[in-house]
């Protein structure tokens, strides 16, 4: 099953469930496309600007470890480099069976959702272990993900959409160290548009 885990309604609980990439994860539409236009605006015109706050982050050291609390601090400012005016949305995970969301936290992993949740934009991130990203691969495979190259990753998936003129990266599953790092987003073009929001999600995985 295909399930980028983006949750920006609180008053829902997140099951991983979705029934088509273009769906968020507890059901919802895509914000309209004016909306996903400006945020993309946004970005190109950010983009130094939030590859600077990843580089004022904390260095990995040799050893990483799951956080036990979502991340805020730098990790909620490179977010804002995004999506201006992003918090951090607590969401009461409910995760269905079968789903990467489901997989992640039975691993002991947690799953972090940021954004502007009345309008239906953010991310959720999760970060868990190689062992849980190492059983979900051949879904990705089977759902149509694609392998990529990120820095800093030992192996990558992504979950791509063309539509027309348009391109989405719905999921990015990425394998660092010994770590499940997953970023579900509804403004990320490509891979490349996800470079800051994957250099935030290492460092916090920094021990």
């Amino acid at each position: 099953m295909v399930d980028p885990p983006t949750v920006l309604r609180q008053h829902h609980s997140g099951d991983g469930r979705i029934t088509r990439a273009h769906r968020l994860m507890d059901g919802g539409s895509i914000p309209p496309s004016s909306t996903m236009d400006a945020i993309r605006n946004c970005i190109r015109q950010r983009v130094a600007v939030v590859i600077l706050a990843t580089l004022l982050l904390p260095s990995c050291s040799d050893t990483s470890r799951l956080p036990t609390t979502c991340p805020q601090g730098e990790f909620l400012a490179v977010m804002s480099g995004y999506v201006e005016g992003s918090i951090f949305i607590d969401t009461p995970w409910a995760p269905a069976a079968g789903t990467d969301l489901a997989a992640a936290l039975d691993a002991g992993g947690i799953a972090c959702s940021y954004g502007i949740q009345e309008a239906e934009v953010g991310a959720t991130v999760m970060w868990s272990t190689a062992e849980a990203y190492v059983s979900r691969r051949a879904q990705w495979q089977a759902d149509g993900q694609q392998a990529v190259s990120v820095s800093g990753a030992n192996e990558a998936w992504a979950l791509l959409e063309s539509t027309g003129f348009e391109q989405h990266l719905w999921a990015l599953n990425i394998l660092s160290g010994d770590l499940w790092i997953h970023i579900g987003a509804t403004f990320l073009p490509d891979v490349e548009s996800a470079t800051a929001l994957v250099v935030a999600a290492i460092a916090a995985t920094s021990g």
